[in-house]
Formats: C-alpha cells, sequence, structure tokens
C-alpha cells in the first residue's frame, strides 16, 4: 500500500442482501416498487435492507462497536451482461437516511480500482458487493492480520466484515454478525 494513501478509519463490506434463489418457489425479485424484477432484492433482502439502515444509523449516535457510521458508500454498478442492481438496492436505505450519494462507479470485478478509491475516501466507508468479490476487495485493500474466509458462503448474508487500520499499515480483520432478522447467524463466517 502506498505511504500517501489516505486511511479510512474503518472500512466496513456486506453482501448484497436477499436475491431470488433459482430453485423453484423461492421469492420472486421485486424493485422498490414491489414491480418482479429477477436483478433485484427479493422482500426478505429489503427488509434486511431496512434494518441495515437501522444497524448503521439509528437515532444520533453511533451503532455498536466495531460498527461505526459510515461517510461513504459504495456498492457494484450492474453490469451489462447480468444488470444486478442488489448492492445498490442493499444500502440505498441507509444511503437516504444518511443524505449521502452511493459511489456506483466500478463494476463487481473492478476490484483493484475500487480498493484505490477506497483508500483515498477519508472516514467510514460502508462497500456492499457481490459475496464472490468480496475476499479480492480485501486482498487488493492490503494485508490483514489473518486470512478472511474464501469463498464467502452462498448462504450467509447476516455478517459485516470490519477493516480497522493495523499499526503495520495493513488491516485488523473482524466479523460482525448483523442479527438483524430472524434466522441470522450468530456467528461470522
Amino acid at each position: 500500500m502506498a505511504k500517501d494513501r489516505t486511511v479510512p478509519t474503518t472500512i466496513m463490506l456486506v453482501r448484497h442482501a436477499e436475491r431470488p434463489d433459482e430453485d423453484a418457489g423461492s421469492e420472486p425479485g421485486i424493485d422498490a416498487d414491489g414491480t418482479r424484477c429477477d436483478e433485484s432484492l427479493t422482500a426478505t433482502g429489503w427488509r434486511r435492507a431496512a434494518a441495515l439502515a437501522d444497524l448503521f444509523a439509528a437515532g444520533a449516535g453511533e451503532p455498536v462497536s466495531p460498527l461505526v457510521r459510515p461517510r461513504a458508500l459504495f456498492a457494484s454498478t450492474p453490469s451489462k451482461k447480468k444488470g444486478s442492481k442488489r448492492s445498490l438496492q442493499t444500502i440505498s436505505p441507509l444511503a437516504q437516511r444518511l443524505d449521502l450519494d452511493v459511489d456506483t462507479r466500478f463494476g463487481r470485478d473492478d476490484v483493484t480500482d475500487l480498493a484505490e478509491e477506497v483508500t483515498r475516501t477519508g472516514g467510514p466507508v460502508l462497500i456492499s458487493w457481490q459475496r464472490e468479490y468480496i475476499p479480492d476487495i480485501v486482498d487488493a485493500l492490503g494485508g490483514t492480520d489473518h486470512p478472511v474466509p474464501d469463498p464467502w458462503p452462498e448462504d450467509r448474508y447476516d455478517v459485516v466484515w470490519v477493516l480497522t487500520p493495523a499499526s503495520d499499515g495493513g488491516w485488523i480483520f473482524t466479523q460482525t454478525p448483523q442479527r438483524v432478522l430472524p434466522g441470522d447467524a450468530d456467528t461470522g463466517i
């Protein structure tokens, strides 16, 4: 990592909220207005998105440590091939509550460019992304004090990865269970 970079006080990463499952009988994806859209969150995903706004920005105080109120938000831009809106939808209620724009300039596999931009961003950062790329984002940000789980499990939507600066220029990695919806796990991945 470059020595002249700005170091965000905390970087938090979440997987986008629940998506339609390809199995028959699963919840369909729906846009915010309720219109069916396979590239959107399910009703459960929208409930998680609203609960994440409460988790990161309830009232005037700070969230429970190690989480902090973000001052910058990032979500992957929908790709031309698969137009998933889920990463943006997951943090849209939080963005609205905090009156922040969400930076969606980076495609889901543009992890190096995303990491460079995040390290130039001051203050706490929250990234909402596709699970397959979250370990790569952490790698692109620099070393952590211990390896991150890779791959991110397909069935886990309920954890926040938290990176705080370490004295050696790397990151201290922790996981925080969200515990915002029934059935959420009490442990990290």
